[in-house]
């Protein structure tokens, strides 16, 4: 296939290399230092340095024939590349971000069935220009809304399942990590965990997205977040302090505050009035 990827950052240059390994023709629109580094280099390399071949572009172009466009851009730098992908001939455009956005608008801009959404559950960072990537740890599973998209992420080795619920799974996934990356956004930068007080915080506004989430209709997805959202609150908040306790969360400090600082006010959008609890923690 001839694939695009709209975003070579940490999950995008995962994609491009696991796809690449597996033969397909892969392009990636890139910008500044990665742009320079992957047009040098003509591939993504590993911190481990091995490399895939990848063809790497400062923009899309709608003219460019390809069978697949895959966005791995946070969604609050997605609204610019709208028009430039609506004009593409790309059969199918594959959403893989965190979104609290009804999809319904993404599919009315960009050409209904076309679409396709998923996510890509996996831990992957940039260390000079190289990736570092784990795809096979524990619930690290590439979540697609179409059974060939779960084909192809599969013969690319990477496990994949199909979501029939996507617009719940994602709302639900939004739901359980905000509180997670502001634990920590909290804790990245000083040498100490979350206090109590920190941590019931935290789980408090777990509470409060959970909440909405099943007010908008939809059941929390998939089972391992349904089980979360039934966690009392004392084990919510004994949870989130563990984790704050984990080897993991200085990295997902390092995401910074701006993706959740959209996916709050989208969720307060979505509730349509205030959640004091979720704009308490809000970066």
């Amino acid at each position: 296939m001839k694939i695009l990827i709209l975003g070579a950052g940490r999950i995008g240059s995962t994609l491009a290399f696991h796809l690449s390994k597996a033969g397909h023709e892969v392009t990636v629109v890139a910008r500044g230092e990665r742009l320079r580094a992957l047009q040098r280099d003509g591939a993504v390399r590993t911190v481990d340095d091995r490399a895939a071949p990848v063809t790497a572009v400062a923009a899309l172009d709608p003219g460019l024939a390809v069978d697949l466009v895959i966005v791995t851009v946070p969604e609050y730098q997605f609204a610019p590349l709208l028009p430039a992908l609506s004009a593409s001939a790309a059969r199918t455009v594959l959403l893989m971000f965190n979104s609290f956005v009804d999809p319904a608008v993404y599919r009315e801009a960009l050409g209904g069935e076309r679409v396709a959404l998923g996510f890509p559950n996996m831990l992957a960072f940039l260390e000079d220009q190289r990736v570092r990537f784990n795809v096979d740890g524990p619930g690290m599973i590439v979540t697609v809304s179409r059974p060939d998209l779960r084909t192809l992420f599969a013969e690319a080795g990477l496990r994949c399942k199909v979501e029939l619920d996507m617009p719940a799974f994602l709302r639900s996934h939004v739901a359980m990590v905000v509180p997670l990356f502001v634990a920590g956004l909290w804790t990245c930068e000083r040498p100490s965990a979350l206090t109590w007080a920190e941590a019931r915080r935290l789980a408090a506004a777990w509470t409060e997205g959970f909440a909405l989430v099943r007010r908008l209709g939809h059941p929390l997805r998939p089972g391992v977040v349904a089980a979360l959202g039934g966690f009392p609150r004392w084990l919510a908040v004994l949870g989130m302090w563990a984790f704050s306790r984990s080897a993991s969360v200085r990295d997902v400090g390092k995401f910074g505050p701006e993706e959740t600082r959209w996916l709050i006010d989208r969720m307060v959008e979505a509730n349509g009035r205030p959640m004091p609890r979720l704009m308490g923690i809000r970066p």
